[in-house]
This record gives C-alpha cells, structure tokens and sequence, in this order.
C-alpha cells in the first residue's frame, strides 16, 4: 500500500464521514420541525423519524458516496498535493528572504544572546 494510497483514502473518507453527518442532522432537523409544527402523535412521529433514517441512508448511498469518488479522483488529489507543495516552497523561500533581510524573526532574540 502506497503512501499515496493512504492519502487518497483518508481524505475520501474523512469527507464521506463528514458530508453524512452533515445529511443526517440536516434531515433530522427538518424532521425534528416537522413534528414540531405539525403536532404529529407518537405514530407519525415514528414514522417521520423512520422515513428520515431511511433518507440519510439513501441519499448517503447515491449521492454523496459517488460524489466524493468524482471530486475527490486520485488525479485530482495528487494535483491538489503538488499545488500545495509548491505553494509551501515558494511560501518558505519568501519567509527566508523576508527574514533574511531583517524581517520579523521570533528567533531574532536567541540569535543575539
């Protein structure tokens, strides 16, 4: 397994884990109003609660799980990697020469002593 494999695979998941949590509590807060604004009994309330759960599942199932395999591609991930990395590189050479040539350094003061 890849260094790159382990990448791919946690950025997937950590935004499958977080876009059904976000499903869930979106449906259960419309659910939760729901039963509040139409004064459901303990039937329909149940029933209300069940057909949410269903929902999330479904839709957690056919639409995020597959639209998270095409945003989040392997190509895509490894462009976003090398994007970043350049960006760290040119960031740090900026930095350097910013301190370099007397900038803000929070090390300045051990430097002296």
């Amino acid at each position: 397994m890849s260094v790159q494999f382990r990448h791919a695979f946690l950025v997937r998941s950590v935004a499958t884990i977080s876009g059904d949590i976000a499903i869930g509590v979106a449906l259960a807060s419309a659910c939760t109003w729901l039963i509040q604004a139409a004064a459901l009994g303990l039937f329909l309330s149940f029933a209300a609660w069940l057909l949410t759960f269903v929902l999330s599942l479904a839709m957690s199932q056919y639409v995020l799980h597959p639209v998270v395999q095409v945003v989040l591609s392997d190509r895509k991930l490894d462009h976003a990697a090398r994007t970043v990395r350049a960006l760290a590189g040119g960031m740090q050479q900026h930095l350097s020469a910013f301190a370099g040539a007397g900038g803000f350094s929070p090390f300045r003061a051990w430097r002296k002593a």
